[in-house]
């Protein structure tokens, strides 16, 4: 009962508002494909054909994923969703994740763990376009960058429990090259538009809040919750001081936004993600790396 009126009041507001939805489909489409999807898309087939291929047991095994895991105390797999998230951002560490569910690598605990500490933001968006486009400083850009990092690394070790580490035996790989990638390719695009979708749905959600709620500061700390893009979009508008766009930016990059996060969760729907788990984690630790980062700012920059 409770739900069919939820669902009403929803429709009532979407038929009201059918301009601002349909605004919001088209911006978050030209989004995604302009800017997320080409960026994306590359990365993570041919991540998947190199999983597909064990190329993540070289990447494990080599000097800086030796070094990765002997450090975090990460076993090999662990190591190599780690790197590969550095590589090719949020939220593709969601799809190198259930890969390693779909293969029965890993078992949920691991990837619940996996999926708090591996959203590495894109370092071209943040060095780029947070950094010289907003702030008009690669310095900021890259402060802000190594602040993520390191917020991910705390997570990490913070997260991390003594266990016996299993020993996997892989069988060996007997489809085509030219099959494999054509698998990718359709994995990935239903995995490209599951991100599309919350992207889509985050957007309206956003656009009927600022249509009804008209305060700045306001919608600069709902949108940093929300969604990144949007956020760091009003902070740059506003006429805030330094510090107070510099903690909504490193809030809304460390914490990731509840789009991406859903993505995320979407992508790993058919599994039993722990989502009060990894919000509350994530909330957390994303406070207390931005006021880190204003307490440095202040002293350093």
């Amino acid at each position: 009962m409770k739900k069919n009126i939820l669902i009403t009041i929803i429709l009532i507001i979407f038929i009201f508002n059918i301009e601002i939805v349909m605004g919001s489909v088209r911006d978050a489409s030209l989004l995604f494909f302009n800017k997320i999807f080409i960026s994306t898309f590359p990365f993570m087939v041919l991540s998947d054909i190199l999983f597909y291929f064990n190329y993540h047991l070289f990447l494990a095994n080599s000097f800086i994923g030796k070094f990765i895991s002997k450090v975090f105390k990460l076993d090999e797999f662990e190591t190599t969703i780690f790197l590969f998230s550095i590589f090719t951002s949020q939220p593709n560490n969601a799809v190198y994740i259930k890969r390693l569910l779909d293969e029965d690598v890993i078992d949920i605990d691991c990837a619940n763990n996996l999926l708090i500490f591996t959203y590495f933001p894109s370092i071209s968006f943040v060095i780029g376009t947070v950094g010289i486009i907003m702030f008009n400083s690669v310095k900021i850009g890259l402060f802000l960058y190594l602040n993520a990092l390191f917020n991910n690394i705390f997570i990490c070790l913070f997260l991390k429990r003594k266990r016996s580490f299993k020993e996997y035996n892989f069988n060996s790989k007997n489809d085509s090259f030219i099959n494999t990638i054509k698998n990718s390719i359709i994995k990935i695009f239903n995995n490209s538009f599951i991100i599309l979708g919350n992207l889509i749905i985050f957007t309206i959600i956003i656009n009927l809040i600022c249509k009804y709620i008209n305060n700045n500061f306001f919608m600069i700390g709902i949108s940093s919750i929300l969604e990144i893009t949007t956020s760091l979009n009003n902070i740059t508008i506003s006429d805030l001081n330094i510090i107070f766009k510099l903690f909504f930016s490193s809030f809304s990059i460390n914490f990731s936004g509840l789009s991406i996060l859903f993505q995320s969760f979407s992508i790993l729907g058919e599994y039993k993600i722990n989502i009060k788990k990894i919000l509350i984690i994530k909330l957390i630790f994303s406070l207390i790396s931005t006021l880190l980062c204003i307490m440095i700012y202040s002293v350093i920059i």
